[in-house]
């Protein structure tokens, strides 16, 4: 009888433990962790807002099926691209959700408001899209899965200085946290090669008529344009120009969305621009992401979509081997070397910024292509 009562226990015992290893990980684990999120939903660039809320859907679909220490969920705020809007969606997460980690914000005018208040408070910050260097120095819980300004800036000085058929570069600037910076990088590394820096213009992100500016251009008689402009700027300023028979070569800084596709006449073919991510590599992390965002969305994802799927798969994999506590997290995210991600290979550097390969791409047959 006793023997009998022994074994029946055992079975008990291990019903138990295969019931505990068979539940969902939000059964595993309780209530969920929570991630914030702050990108711009509306405003100039809602297009970036909606390329990380769709990586986010993969990321999520993605967790439940593999994280079964904790469970997760995204808490998502809209910053509308305006800093004083990206604040109090930081505000919002972390005094009223609780959050402790955040994806964003997605602008570096965003981060430069946001940055030293999440810094002081311990809060992760892991951005995707946010170029300026001078973020590099907001401190020690500010992280990044782009590329910043200052790996870009003299990679494509130097290419544009060979490029050129002339010796002076014109400019036609977006007005926002990254412009300066870059220039500052920009600038001497392009002198340097022998090339002037001819007129320039800056224009607010509410402009959509760039005639006066671009009939100023066109009046020195120019062979090359720099833009920092976003893919809808950019678009408008291309279209804009062919309007007025400007045959320069134009480039920009390292920015796609489906707006340059579709310009008339094939405006934007042959644009030339830095960038950190090929969508076309046979990488297998970036190929299983690019397929399964084409395959949902019927679109290919830009670096931004690749770079927020990123930090959230980063993040949650820290928080699983670590705990859930800040410091922890922010130590266990100093230690990524060589992680093999949506966006490609990279590793975080002390300044918490991802070191990545640049490459120059172009619009060719409507198509965003690498050379």
């Amino acid at each position: 009888m006793k023997k009998t009562l022994w074994i029946v226990g055992i079975i008990i015992v291990l019903l138990i433990i295969v019931a505990a290893a068979s539940r969902s990980p939000k059964e595993a684990s309780g209530e969920p962790i929570k991630i914030g999120v702050i990108a711009p939903l509306t405003g100039a660039r809602a297009d970036a807002g909606e390329y990380i809320r769709n990586a986010l859907v993969l990321a999520q679909e993605d967790i439940e099926k593999s994280s079964r220490r904790n469970s997760f969920e995204f808490v998502v705020e809209d910053s509308k691209y305006e800093a004083p809007t990206a604040i109090s969606a930081y505000r919002k997460l972390v005094d009223f959700d609780g959050v402790k980690y955040i994806v964003g914000p997605y602008g570096s005018s965003e981060v430069m408001a946001v940055g030293p208040v999440a810094e002081e408070a311990k809060v992760v910050l892991l951005l995707p899209g946010a170029q300026s260097d001078e973020i590099s120095a907001l401190g020690d819980y500010i992280f990044r899965i782009i590329h910043h300004s200052a790996q870009e800036a003299p990679v494509f000085a130097k290419f544009i200085a060979e490029k050129m058929k002339g010796d002076t570069l014109h400019f036609l600037l977006l007005n926002t946290a990254i412009t300066e910076p870059y220039l500052k990088v920009f600038t001497p590394a392009f002198e340097n090669s022998g090339k002037k820096i001819g007129f320039t213009e800056k224009y607010d992100v509410t402009t959509t008529d760039f005639r006066a500016g671009l009939l100023k251009i066109k009046n020195l008689e120019p062979s090359d344009i720099f833009l920092i402009a976003t893919p809808k700027h950019a678009a408008l300023i291309l279209e804009q120009a062919r309007e007025l028979g400007i045959t320069a070569q134009f480039y920009n800084i390292g920015v796609e969305g489906p707006e340059l596709l579709t310009t008339p006449n094939g405006a934007a073919e042959g644009l030339l621009y830095p960038y950190s991510y090929d969508n076309r590599s046979d990488e297998k992390t970036i190929s299983t992401f690019n397929n399964a965002y084409l395959s949902r969305f019927g679109t290919v994802p830009d670096t931004v979509a690749a770079n927020a799927y990123d930090a959230a798969m980063l993040l949650v994999k820290c928080i699983n081997r670590v705990g859930d506590d800040v410091t922890r997290v922010k130590d266990c995210l100093y230690e990524t070397k060589e992680y093999a991600g949506a966006s490609g290979t990279f590793s975080i550097d002390e300044n918490g910024d991802a070191i990545k390969t640049i490459i120059i791409k172009t619009i060719k047959n409507s198509q965003f292509v690498a050379i």
